[in-house]
Protein backbone atom coordinates (compact mmCIF):
# COMPACT_ATOMS: atom_id res chain seq x y z
CA UNK A 1 0.00 0.00 0.00
CA UNK A 2 1.30 3.39 -1.06
CA UNK A 3 2.15 5.93 1.91
CA UNK A 4 -0.52 8.36 0.16
CA UNK A 5 -3.43 5.38 1.37
CA UNK A 6 -1.94 3.95 4.13
CA UNK A 7 -4.25 4.87 7.11
CA UNK A 8 -2.52 7.65 9.35
CA UNK A 9 -1.64 6.43 12.82
CA UNK A 10 -3.61 7.43 15.74
CA UNK A 11 -2.67 10.12 17.45
CA UNK A 12 -0.22 9.53 20.53
CA UNK A 13 -2.26 10.74 23.96
CA UNK A 14 -0.55 14.34 24.88
CA UNK A 15 -0.61 12.50 28.35
CA UNK A 16 1.91 9.97 26.87
CA UNK A 17 3.67 13.34 24.72
CA UNK A 18 4.13 14.75 28.46
CA UNK A 19 5.19 11.92 30.71
CA UNK A 20 8.38 11.11 27.86
CA UNK A 21 9.52 14.33 28.12
CA UNK A 22 9.47 14.42 31.99
CA UNK A 23 11.37 11.15 31.67
CA UNK A 24 13.80 13.03 29.08
CA UNK A 25 14.23 16.08 31.08
CA UNK A 26 14.98 13.75 34.05
CA UNK A 27 17.29 12.20 32.50
CA UNK A 28 19.20 15.14 31.02
CA UNK A 29 19.07 16.73 34.65
CA UNK A 30 18.97 14.23 37.35
CA UNK A 31 17.06 13.56 39.47
CA UNK A 32 17.88 15.66 42.14
CA UNK A 33 18.09 18.80 39.90
CA UNK A 34 14.59 17.59 38.49
CA UNK A 35 12.95 17.54 42.09
CA UNK A 36 14.19 20.86 42.85
CA UNK A 37 12.70 22.19 39.47
CA UNK A 38 9.52 20.27 39.63
CA UNK A 39 9.08 21.18 43.34
CA UNK A 40 9.98 24.87 43.47
CA UNK A 41 7.07 25.34 41.13
CA UNK A 42 4.42 23.36 41.69
CA UNK A 43 4.64 23.70 45.57
CA UNK A 44 4.70 27.45 45.30
CA UNK A 45 1.84 27.07 42.59
CA UNK A 46 -0.66 24.62 44.68
CA UNK A 47 -0.22 27.26 47.41
CA UNK A 48 -1.13 30.05 45.50
CA UNK A 49 -4.21 28.44 44.36
CA UNK A 50 -5.48 27.42 47.61
CA UNK A 51 -5.08 30.98 48.67
CA UNK A 52 -7.38 32.78 45.51
CA UNK A 53 -10.56 33.63 46.25
CA UNK A 54 -11.09 35.33 43.24
CA UNK A 55 -10.50 32.06 41.21
CA UNK A 56 -12.79 31.46 37.42
CA UNK A 57 -14.44 28.12 37.25
CA UNK A 58 -17.62 26.78 35.00
CA UNK A 59 -20.08 28.93 35.30
CA UNK A 60 -18.17 31.72 36.42
CA UNK A 61 -18.92 35.04 33.75
CA UNK A 62 -14.72 35.44 32.38
CA UNK A 63 -13.29 38.32 32.84
CA UNK A 64 -13.16 40.81 30.35
CA UNK A 65 -9.50 42.00 29.07
CA UNK A 66 -7.62 43.86 26.22
CA UNK A 67 -3.87 42.87 25.56
CA UNK A 68 -1.57 43.37 22.54
CA UNK A 69 -0.95 40.51 20.22
CA UNK A 70 2.35 39.19 19.69
CA UNK A 71 1.82 40.24 15.85
CA UNK A 72 1.00 43.99 17.03
CA UNK A 73 -2.65 45.08 17.61
CA UNK A 74 -4.92 44.89 20.52
CA UNK A 75 -7.64 41.92 20.90
CA UNK A 76 -10.31 41.91 23.80
CA UNK A 77 -12.51 39.41 24.77
CA UNK A 78 -15.81 41.87 25.03
CA UNK A 79 -15.32 43.05 21.11
CA UNK A 80 -14.71 39.36 19.93
CA UNK A 81 -18.25 38.44 22.11
CA UNK A 82 -19.75 41.56 20.55
CA UNK A 83 -19.16 40.14 17.25
CA UNK A 84 -20.86 36.71 17.82
CA UNK A 85 -19.12 34.75 15.09
CA UNK A 86 -18.13 31.82 17.25
CA UNK A 87 -19.57 29.52 19.47
CA UNK A 88 -16.89 29.22 21.87
CA UNK A 89 -13.41 30.18 22.70
CA UNK A 90 -10.57 28.59 24.26
CA UNK A 91 -8.29 30.46 25.83
CA UNK A 92 -5.06 28.97 27.27
CA UNK A 93 -2.75 30.65 29.57
CA UNK A 94 0.84 29.17 28.98
CA UNK A 95 3.79 30.14 30.62
CA UNK A 96 6.20 30.81 27.65
CA UNK A 97 7.54 29.75 24.73
CA UNK A 98 10.96 28.20 26.96
CA UNK A 99 8.29 25.68 28.31
CA UNK A 100 7.89 22.25 26.79
CA UNK A 101 4.93 21.19 28.41
CA UNK A 102 3.23 24.08 27.03
CA UNK A 103 4.39 23.71 23.33
CA UNK A 104 3.26 20.11 23.37
CA UNK A 105 -0.22 21.13 24.45
CA UNK A 106 -0.69 24.16 22.09
CA UNK A 107 1.19 21.91 19.18
CA UNK A 108 -2.13 19.18 20.37
CA UNK A 109 -4.60 22.07 20.04
CA UNK A 110 -3.18 22.74 17.10
CA UNK A 111 -3.30 19.36 15.62
CA UNK A 112 -7.29 19.54 16.31
CA UNK A 113 -7.84 22.60 15.04
CA UNK A 114 -9.89 21.62 11.86
CA UNK A 115 -12.19 20.05 15.18
CA UNK A 116 -12.18 23.33 16.60
CA UNK A 117 -13.15 25.04 13.31
CA UNK A 118 -15.88 22.66 12.90
CA UNK A 119 -17.45 23.23 16.08
CA UNK A 120 -17.22 26.60 15.36
CA UNK A 121 -14.57 27.60 18.38
CA UNK A 122 -12.10 29.94 18.17
CA UNK A 123 -8.28 29.84 20.03
CA UNK A 124 -6.09 32.21 22.04
CA UNK A 125 -3.32 31.77 24.29
CA UNK A 126 -2.24 33.90 27.06
CA UNK A 127 1.59 34.28 28.13
CA UNK A 128 3.59 37.07 30.31
CA UNK A 129 6.09 36.77 27.32
CA UNK A 130 7.49 39.66 26.38
CA UNK A 131 7.59 38.18 22.63
CA UNK A 132 6.25 34.81 22.22
CA UNK A 133 7.09 34.03 18.99
CA UNK A 134 9.52 31.79 17.81
CA UNK A 135 10.53 29.22 15.40
CA UNK A 136 10.70 26.26 18.12
CA UNK A 137 7.48 26.71 20.05
CA UNK A 138 3.50 26.50 18.61
CA UNK A 139 3.07 30.15 18.51
CA UNK A 140 5.17 30.47 15.48
CA UNK A 141 3.85 32.15 12.60
CA UNK A 142 1.78 29.65 11.15
CA UNK A 143 0.10 29.22 14.45
CA UNK A 144 -2.73 30.94 13.06
CA UNK A 145 -4.40 31.89 16.08
CA UNK A 146 -3.92 35.16 18.62
CA UNK A 147 -0.83 35.17 20.67
CA UNK A 148 -1.88 37.92 24.13
CA UNK A 149 0.96 39.45 25.69
CA UNK A 150 -0.40 39.32 29.29
CA UNK A 151 2.32 42.44 31.17
CA UNK A 152 2.99 41.43 34.55
CA UNK A 153 0.41 38.73 34.59
CA UNK A 154 -2.62 41.08 35.50
CA UNK A 155 -5.08 39.39 33.38
CA UNK A 156 -3.72 35.37 34.64
CA UNK A 157 -4.31 37.30 37.97
CA UNK A 158 -8.06 38.13 37.17
CA UNK A 159 -8.47 34.48 36.69
CA UNK A 160 -6.50 33.48 39.57
CA UNK A 161 -3.85 32.01 38.23
CA UNK A 162 -0.54 33.61 38.78
CA UNK A 163 2.06 32.83 41.23
CA UNK A 164 6.29 32.88 41.68
CA UNK A 165 8.73 30.06 41.87
CA UNK A 166 11.21 29.70 44.60
CA UNK A 167 14.39 30.48 44.17
CA UNK A 168 15.68 26.94 43.94
CA UNK A 169 13.78 26.44 41.17
CA UNK A 170 14.93 30.08 39.51
CA UNK A 171 18.43 29.16 39.97
CA UNK A 172 18.09 25.97 38.30
CA UNK A 173 16.61 27.47 35.19
CA UNK A 174 19.20 30.41 34.95
CA UNK A 175 22.19 27.69 35.19
CA UNK A 176 20.66 26.48 32.12
CA UNK A 177 20.55 29.79 30.65
CA UNK A 178 17.10 30.91 31.35
CA UNK A 179 16.33 34.30 32.57
CA UNK A 180 12.22 34.89 32.99
CA UNK A 181 13.42 38.67 34.28
CA UNK A 182 14.98 39.11 30.79
CA UNK A 183 11.84 37.24 28.97
CA UNK A 184 9.08 38.32 30.39
CA UNK A 185 7.33 41.61 29.59
CA UNK A 186 7.43 43.27 33.23
CA UNK A 187 11.21 41.62 33.75
CA UNK A 188 9.87 39.30 36.73
CA UNK A 189 9.50 36.02 37.60
CA UNK A 190 5.61 35.86 37.68
CA UNK A 191 3.84 32.65 35.84
CA UNK A 192 0.48 32.28 34.98
CA UNK A 193 -0.75 28.24 36.78
CA UNK A 194 -1.36 26.47 33.37
CA UNK A 195 -5.27 26.95 32.67
CA UNK A 196 -7.51 26.22 30.34
CA UNK A 197 -10.58 28.01 29.75
CA UNK A 198 -13.85 27.21 27.27
CA UNK A 199 -16.03 30.49 27.40
CA UNK A 200 -19.62 30.63 25.33
CA UNK A 201 -20.80 33.70 23.42
CA UNK A 202 -22.65 35.02 26.66
CA UNK A 203 -19.17 35.12 28.51
CA UNK A 204 -19.82 32.66 30.96
CA UNK A 205 -17.21 29.71 31.34
CA UNK A 206 -18.36 26.18 30.24
CA UNK A 207 -15.10 24.70 31.30
CA UNK A 208 -12.02 25.15 33.15
CA UNK A 209 -9.07 22.86 33.40
CA UNK A 210 -6.14 24.54 35.98
CA UNK A 211 -3.67 22.55 37.68
CA UNK A 212 -0.39 23.39 39.62
CA UNK A 213 0.90 20.85 38.47
CA UNK A 214 2.63 22.34 35.08
CA UNK A 215 3.25 19.04 33.47
CA UNK A 216 -0.84 17.54 33.40
CA UNK A 217 -2.63 19.43 30.68
CA UNK A 218 -5.94 18.37 29.18
CA UNK A 219 -6.52 15.91 25.73
CA UNK A 220 -6.87 18.13 22.92
CA UNK A 221 -10.18 15.80 22.29
CA UNK A 222 -11.70 16.75 25.45
CA UNK A 223 -11.34 20.19 24.49
CA UNK A 224 -12.56 19.78 21.20
CA UNK A 225 -16.12 17.81 22.96
CA UNK A 226 -16.91 21.07 24.73
CA UNK A 227 -16.90 23.00 22.58
CA UNK A 228 -19.28 20.99 20.19
CA UNK A 229 -21.31 20.73 22.91
CA UNK A 230 -21.83 24.62 22.49
CA UNK A 231 -22.05 24.56 18.89
CA UNK A 232 -25.67 24.90 19.06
Amino acid sequence: MSEEGARAPPAVPLAASLAQFTEKLITRRGVEQSNVLFGGQIGPATKALSARTNAIGVGDKAPHFSLPMAEGGMWGLGEHLALGECASLVVVFYRGTWCTYCNLYLRGLLEVRSQLSDANAALIAVSPEAAPASGDDASAEDARFPVLIDHGGKVAEQFGLTFEMDDAAKNVLKSSGLDLEKRNADGRWILPVPGTFVIDRSGSVAYAHVDADYRTRPEPQEIVAVCRSLRS
